[in-house]
C-alpha cells in the first residue's frame, strides 16, 4: 500500500519555513501571503499531530519534531526539483548548462556566449546565474564556475584566472581623526564584514579591528567604504 503523505502544499510551506526560520520570508519564496503559509503550517502539523513551529521574542524556531523532519524534507525537494529539470531538458538535444554568479555570468560570461555558439551551433547553452552551491552528482549541470581553491574531490577543475585582492576605504580616512598609516591603525575603524573563504588568511590580520555591521553584498560595502568612515575587508577585483 503506498504510504500516507500530507498535502505536498502544506510540506512546501514548511520545508520553506523552516529553512528560513521565518514565515515572512517563506512566503515571499512562494509567493504567497503569510496568512497563506501559517494556514499551511497548521493543516501540516493537525495532519500529523506534532507542534511543528514556536515562537519565542519574535522568532520563529523549530520544535524537536520540525528539526527531525526539516532535513528529509528538505533534500526530498532538492531531488524532485533535480528530477524535473532532468525531465524538462531531456528534449532539448545537446545542452551544456552552465551555473556561475549573477555578476559574472553578466560581465564575463554572457559576454563570449555568441562566439562559442559561432564554434558549436549544434550545442544549446543554459545559464544558470545564481549563488546556490550546486551538486553536480544529482544536478542536472554540467560546469559550476566559482570562486575557490579549485580543490574539489571527484571533480576535474581548471583556473581561468586569478583574482586581485586589496582593501578599500573612504578616502577622508586618510587624513581622519584615526589616520590609516599602518595596519595597526585599523584598530580604531569600523570594518565591514564579507563572509568569503579567500579572506581566512586575514583573520588573524584584523585580529584588533573593531567588528561593525554584516554586509552581504559586496557593492553596498564598496558604497559603504566610499561614502562613510568605515573600512572595508580586501574585496576581489
Amino acid at each position: 500500500m503506498p504510504r500516507y503523505l500530507p498535502p505536498l502544499n502544506a510540506i512546501r510551506a514548511f520545508e520553506a519555513a523552516a529553512r528560513h526560520l521565518s514565515f515572512t520570508r517563506a512566503a515571499d519564496e512562494l509567493h504567497v501571503t503569510q496568512a497563506a503559509v501559517s494556514h499551511q503550517i497548521k493543516v501540516l502539523e493537525d495532519a500529523l499531530g506534532v507542534v511543528l513551529f514556536e515562537r519565542r521574542n519574535n522568532m520563529v524556531l523549530l520544535t524537536e519534531a520540525g528539526q527531525l523532519g526539516l532535513p528529509g524534507i528538505h533534500d526530498s525537494f532538492e531531488k524532485l526539483a533535480a528530477a524535473i529539470e532532468r525531465m524538462r531538458t531531456a528534449a532539448s538535444g545537446d545542452m551544456l548548462c552552465v551555473t556561475t554568479t549573477p555578476g559574472f555570468a553578466a560581465k564575463w560570461l554572457v559576454p563570449r556566449l555568441e562566439r562559442f555558439r559561432m564554434a558549436h551551433p549544434d550545442i544549446e547553452v543554459r545559464i544558470d546565474a545564481s549563488t546556490h552551491l550546486v551538486d553536480l552528482a544529482r544536478e542536472n549541470v554540467d560546469v559550476c564556475i566559482r570562486f575557490g581553491a579549485g580543490t574539489y574531490a571527484g571533480l576535474d577543475s581548471e583556473l581561468l584566472f586569478k583574482v586581485e585582492v586589496f582593501p578599500v576605504c573612504s578616502p577622508d580616512l586618510i587624513e581622519g581623526p584615526h589616520p590609516l598609516r599602518v595596519p595597526d591603525d585599523l584598530r580604531w575603524q569600523t570594518l565591514l564584514h564579507t563572509n568569503w573563504a579567500v579572506l581566512d588568511g586575514y583573520h588573524a590580520e584584523l585580529a584588533h579591528v573593531a567588528v561593525g555591521s554584516r554586509r552581504a553584498r559586496r557593492r553596498l560595502e564598496a558604497r559603504a567604504a566610499v561614502h562613510g568612515n568605515r573600512c572595508r575587508r580586501p574585496g576581489r577585483h
